[in-house]
C-alpha cells in the first residue's frame, strides 16, 4: 500500500552523541563545533536516556531566580546527567514521518532521537530531512499513483484515467468502475510522498453508494419458510 516514507529512509545515521557522565564545559564545547543545537544522551549500550541542548545549557547559566521550579535543577548542574531532558522523545525507524512531523509540532522540537524496537539510538530525524519528502519529481509522484495507486491497489488500469502531477498538485480525471472507489483513490493518492494536493473530477460507471449488501438466502431445494412432507 502505497504511504508516507517511513522515518528509517530520511534520517541522519551518523550522530553525535553524549555520556551521562559528561561535564557541562564538554558538551557546550561539543554543540559549538558541531553547529547543532542539540545531541542525544545514550548508556554503554546506546539506549537513550534524554536530550540534552543549547536549552538546557542555557538554563544552566540563568539565575536561579529567574527560573521555573522545575527547571531549577539544572541551574547548578555540572554533568549531563543533571543537565537533560527526560525522558526523552523518540521516534521509530519505521514510523511514518507523518509520525515524527506531528512530534516534532507538538513539542515545539528541530529533531528527534531515531530509535529500534529496543529503544537503542540508530539515527536522528530533524525538520530538514523530513521536508525531503516534497523534492520528489512530479514525474517521480505521477508513476507512483499511476503503478502503485491505480494498477496496484485499485486494479484500475493507469491508461483508463488521466492523472497530472504539476508542483506536487496531482490531478486525475476519467471513469471509474464504481463510485465507492473515488475517495479510496483519493485517500490513496494523497498519501503519496511529495503529493501536495489532490484534485479529482473522476466519475462512475456504477452508483453503489447507497446500495445495501445482499444477505445470503436460504441454500438448497427447501425453502425454510415453507411446509414440506
Amino acid at each position: 500500500m502505497p504511504g508516507h516514507r517511513q522515518v528509517g529512509s530520511v534520517m541522519t545515521a551518523d550522530v553525535v552523541t553524549v555520556g551521562p557522565e559528561a561535564p557541562f564545559k564538554a558538551v557546550a564545547v561539543l554543540l559549538a563545533s558541531w553547529r547543532i543545537s542539540g545531541a542525544p544522551v545514550v548508556d554503554e549500550e546506546g539506549h537513550v536516556l534524554g536530550v540534552v541542548s543549547q536549552g538546557d545549557l542555557l538554563e544552566r547559566a540563568t539565575p536561579h531566580g529567574l527560573l521555573k521550579r522545575q527547571a531549577r535543577r539544572k541551574a547548578g548542574a555540572a554533568f549531563v546527567a543533571d543537565l537533560m531532558t527526560t525522558p526523552a522523545i523518540t521516534v521509530r525507524a519505521d514510523d511514518d514521518v507523518a509520525v515524527a512531523t506531528k512530534l516534532l509540532e507538538e513539542h515545539h522540537f528541530h529533531r528527534l532521537p531515531v530509535v529500534d524496537g529496543d529503544g537503542k539510538l540508530v539515527g536522528v530525524v530533524s525538520r530538514s530531512d523530513l521536508l525531503r519528502v516534497f523534492l520528489r519529481t512530479d514525474r517521480e509522484i505521477r508513476e507512483e499513483v499511476r503503478e502503485e495507486v491505480l494498477r496496484r491497489e485499485m486494479a484500475v488500469d493507469p491508461a483508463s484515467l488521466y492523472v497530472a502531477v504539476h508542483n506536487g498538485i496531482v490531478t486525475l480525471n476519467g471513469t471509474v468502475e464504481r463510485a465507492s472507489m473515488i475517495p479510496v483513490i483519493t485517500a490513496l493518492t494523497r498519501r503519496v510522498d511529495g503529493v501536495v494536493e489532490v484534485r479529482q473530477q473522476l466519475k462512475a460507471d456504477l452508483d453503489d453508494r447507497g446500495v445495501s449488501p445482499v444477505r445470503p438466502g436460504p441454500v438448497g431445494v427447501l425453502s425454510p419458510n415453507k411446509p414440506h412432507n
